[in-house]
């Protein structure tokens, strides 16, 4: 469980880290008149999404900590002979992780909902070619 706490977490932090790269040059792009929306309904669909997709990041990674956090902390009771208390927060640690996938399914599912409005704008653009 220790290995499967610690790639999970990574997991997590490499798609913030992706996400943060994604804002950081979807903001530099706008800036510099690199990127171009159609219409504010486009723009804020967009800034939703990454808002969306930020926030569920975050509870994701927070459930995930707590979730490690706890598998530590009743390995730790176990080792001191409380096989009660151990018994208590492992399951608490069950209840973190299994919050913390259904959260990233969600972000995943706002993720796919972004790309397949890119995948439709694309398809529009096809008149051009």
């Amino acid at each position: 469980m220790f290995f499967a706490s610690t790639i999970y977490i990574t997991l997590v932090i490499a798609r913030y880290a992706t996400l943060a790269k994604l804002i950081r040059d979807s903001r530099a792009n706008i800036e510099n008149d690199k990127l171009k929306f159609n219409n504010q309904d486009e723009y804020s669909f967009h800034l939703s999404h990454y808002e969306k997709r930020l926030k569920l990041l975050r509870y994701t990674l927070y459930l995930s900590l707590f979730a490690g956090i706890a598998l530590c902390a009743s390995l730790l009771f176990l080792l001191m002979k409380f096989a009660i208390i151990s018994s208590l927060i492992f399951g608490l640690y069950l209840v973190l992780v299994l919050a913390a996938l259904v959260t990233l399914v969600y972000e995943l599912a706002v993720s796919f909902e972004a790309l397949t409005e890119h995948l439709e704008i694309m398809r529009g653009w096809k008149d051009k070619f």
